[in-house]
C-alpha cells in the first residue's frame, strides 16, 4: 500500500509523515480493501481548501476535510484533503490534540473514499458510528 502525504510548507515542521501514513494504515486495515494500491493525504491551509471548496462543492468556505473518490479503486482509491487551519480550530474547540483531530479526519475521509456517505440521517449514524469504532481501536493503542 503507498500512502502519498503531501504538507503544504507552511505546516510540514508541525505534522509527522509517520503519523498520517499509520493513521491512514490503521482505517484501511480496519476495513479491509484488499485491491486497494494507493491514496494521497493532503494537507492544505484554509485558503486552499476554501478554493477547493467553492471549485468542486459550490460552497465559497473553507472545511475540514474534503475526499474525491478514484474511478479506478483497483488501483487508486482517492485523494484525502484536510485543512490544518481548520482542524487545529476544530481541536481547540473540542479539548484535543491537533494530532487527534487529523486522526479524525484522516478516518473521515477515508471512510468516505471507502463508499460511507453522511448525506442523510442514517447514512451518516451508520459512518459516524463506524468512524468511532475505528477511533476506539486507535485510542487502546495510541499513536505509533
Amino acid at each position: 500500500m503507498e500512502i502519498n502525504i503531501v504538507i503544504a510548507p507552511k505546516f510540514a515542521r508541525r505534522i509527522s509523515h509517520k503519523e498520517l501514513r499509520a493513521a491512514a494504515t490503521r482505517v484501511l486495515a480496519a476495513e479491509t480493501p484488499d485491491v486497494i494500491n494507493s491514496l494521497s493525504i493532503v494537507i492544505v491551509g484554509d485558503r486552499a481548501m476554501k478554493n477547493y471548496n467553492r471549485r468542486f462543492h459550490q460552497v465559497n468556505a473553507p472545511t475540514d476535510v474534503l475526499s474525491f473518490a478514484s474511478p479506478l479503486h483497483d488501483e487508486y482509491l482517492g485523494d484525502v484533503i484536510i485543512s490544518y487551519d481548520t482542524a487545529k480550530e476544530n481541536a481547540r474547540r473540542a479539548g484535543w490534540r491537533v494530532r487527534d483531530e487529523l486522526e479524525l479526519l484522516i478516518t473521515h475521509g477515508i471512510l468516505h473514499l471507502l463508499g460511507y456517505d453522511d448525506a442523510t440521517p442514517g447514512a451518516r449514524e451508520a459512518m459516524w458510528r463506524r468512524q468511532a469504532e475505528i477511533l476506539e481501536q486507535v485510542s487502546a493503542n495510541s499513536w505509533s
